[in-house]
């Protein structure tokens, strides 16, 4: 009410995305929203905040298809930055759907026996890591859990540093896909044919990609 615009990351709107989606799953219909925005112009906790609200709102309310990540600044701008940390927010929220589980028929009351509680022995057992691979998701690079030593020894960086890192090895690995042929040509003609119809002689030349 103070702009006139959209609020894009506030969580009235994240609401309203959940109460419209309810309706379309009693009609038995897809339910699509866009949600994981913020209207913070630079990666900052407000986006963060805004955004992994708006992602983990969708995820619990079963909507089936959620865009918005990547965007900043009311949808206007997509940041590949942003991209690459809300894809860690929506893997949570993913893990998060998935719920507590049971992996054992006895809740593993037979880790009990014989740890010594004092030395920290839990780690070192056997079903701990059987167990820890099925129950806790474990985040990229982008996500910092290290220590403050640790932290400090590789650089002390923030999390736009940590993702702009991550964009730029995603960027370095693209390859482009094998195409038939055959079928390149086909598509080609088919989009040269509707481009004739629009009043168009000649389509575009996209350059190939090339990491930087």
């Amino acid at each position: 009410m103070r702009k006139g615009g959209t609020p894009f990351g506030s969580v009235e709107t994240a609401m309203i995305d959940s109460s419209y989606a309810q309706v379309g799953k009693s009609l038995c219909l897809p339910t699509h929203a866009y949600l994981g925005s913020t209207e913070s112009k630079i990666l900052d906790m407000q986006a963060g905040l805004e955004s992994g609200m708006g992602a983990m709102i969708g995820a619990l309310s079963g909507i089936n298809m959620i865009s918005g990540s990547g965007m900043v600044d009311s949808l206007l701008c997509q940041s590949p930055e942003k991209l690459v940390i809300d894809a860690e927010g929506i893997a949570m929220a993913q893990r998060m759907l998935q719920g507590m589980k049971i992996h054992t028929d006895t809740l593993a009351t037979g880790f009990y026996e014989g740890v010594n509680f004092k030395g920290g022995d839990f780690l070192k057992q056997r079903i701990t890591m059987q167990l820890f691979q099925k129950e806790q998701h474990m985040p990229g690079k982008v996500i910092d859990r290290d220590s403050m030593r640790g932290w400090k020894e590789s650089g002390s960086m923030d999390t736009f540093t940590r993702a702009r890192i991550r964009v730029k090895e995603i960027l370095a690995s693209y390859r482009r896909p094998e195409l038939d042929p055959a079928k390149e040509a086909e598509l080609h003609a088919y989009v040269m044919d509707l481009a004739k119809k629009a009043g168009i002689e000649q389509l575009p030349f996209v350059e190939e990609f090339q990491p930087v």
